[in-house]
């Protein structure tokens, strides 16, 4: 018991009070908010694991809609056109009577979808008749 009672325990405690209170500077301003910085990257890369398995969902979820949505697509083209085949054109029949009207080409284009040529054509074979002028343009 000799070796403690003549230990200088004041000289101890003066040369690890600095080193101790350093020690806990280095935690408080270092340490501590790495901390912190490493558990909010954390709980981010947890959030982006979440995000990333609800977006695999997705994926497989818009694969379904886009394959139901084609076969959709397939459906009503098919019956468009055995639309199409029942009833004539009935874009060309009011084309026509428009045409008869004295519409114009421009007019049957935005109106019907008609290209210039169709519209043009349109025109020429059920226009309106304008007299003399218009005869004097043709030759």
């Amino acid at each position: 018991m000799g070796v403690f009672e003549d230990f200088d325990w004041q000289a101890l405690a003066l040369a690890l009070g600095p080193a101790l209170g350093a020690l806990g500077a280095y935690e408080l301003l270092f340490v501590w908010p790495l901390r912190r910085r490493l558990a909010r990257l954390a709980a981010e890369i947890e959030g982006l694991a979440r995000a990333s398995a609800a977006a695999s969902g997705l994926d497989t979820r818009l694969g379904q809609l886009e394959r139901r949505a084609g076969a959709e697509l397939i459906r009503l083209e098919d019956r468009l056109g055995r639309l199409e085949l029942n009833n004539p054109s009935p874009a060309y029949e009011r084309a026509i009577d428009l045409a008869a009207k004295g519409g114009g080409a421009k007019r049957l284009v935005s109106y019907f979808g008609l290209s210039e040529g169709e519209a043009t054509l349109v025109r020429l074979l059920h226009g309106k008749r304008q007299g003399p002028k218009s005869d004097a343009k043709m030759r």
